[in-house]
């Protein structure tokens, strides 16, 4: 299945200024079509502490008028609708990797591991951290591998296999994944329900009061705060 390439005016401009204004910002995946356009949507990721400088900086760009509404709030996800002189881009901006507080991907060593694009104007994730991200975030919430997305991420774990594991990612699992997708069994609810075992496991052996705390955030932010929660760090 090939997504439509969209190509907006300003995108190009608009990643030019954003770097020249902020700095040093990673795009998680569907950087093959930037800074000209995108297939489905933008999703980059902001360290926590630079959030609210980021959203001042989106909003002040030279030469560009624009404008972000923030659309669903969750524990490390701002989804957002992002207007650039007049034209809608869905934009998705990360801040951690959680399933229902239970963090997935280590956020130092996503930074650490990336490296610059081509074009110098953002940065991009090694493809182990970004196979991993892509992997764990449609098996702990969807219980499958996306049938779209299933053949790149067959093709990329052939390359990175070795690399992918973590304390709660098992070569095993890796392995099991990679047959799986070869036999087109992409719905996979077991290996989903040992992956979240594993990582209750890490996450509360790792750091208990800040697994209770994040969980707690992920309930907070979800049914009671809301957009709210995040829409303080707009300018």
């Amino acid at each position: 299945m090939t997504s439509k390439v969209i190509k907006p005016p300003k995108l190009e401009f608009f990643f030019h200024q954003l770097n020249k204004k902020f700095g040093k910002f990673l795009v998680l995946r569907g950087y093959e079509f930037l800074p000209t356009g995108y297939s489905n949507d933008i999703d980059v990721f902001v360290p926590k502490d630079d959030l609210t400088r980021f959203f001042y900086c989106l909003h002040n760009l030279d030469r560009l008028e624009t404008k972000l509404t923030i659309l669903i709030s969750r524990l490390g996800l701002i989804k957002c609708e992002l207007v650039v002189d007049g034209v809608i881009i869905p934009f998705d901006i990360l801040y951690g990797f959680y399933y229902v507080g239970l963090e997935y991907q280590d956020n130092d060593r996503l930074v650490r591991n990336s490296s610059p694009h081509h074009t110098r104007l953002f940065y991009t994730p090694d493809l182990e951290d970004e196979i991993r991200i892509s992997l764990l975030k449609e098996l702990l919430h969807n219980k499958r591998v996306r049938i779209d997305k299933a053949g790149y991420l067959s093709k990329m774990m052939e390359k990175c296999n070795s690399q992918l594991p973590t304390e709660y990612l098992s070569i095993e699992d890796v392995k099991f994944l990679q047959e799986s997708i070869a036999e087109n069994r992409l719905y996979l609810p077991r290996i989903s329900l040992i992956l979240k075992m594993k990582l209750i496991k890490y996450n509360f052996g790792k750091h208990f009061f800040v697994t209770v705390k994040n969980i707690t955030m992920f309930a907070a932010i979800k049914y009671i705060f809301k957009n709210h929660f995040h829409q303080r760090m707009v300018k």
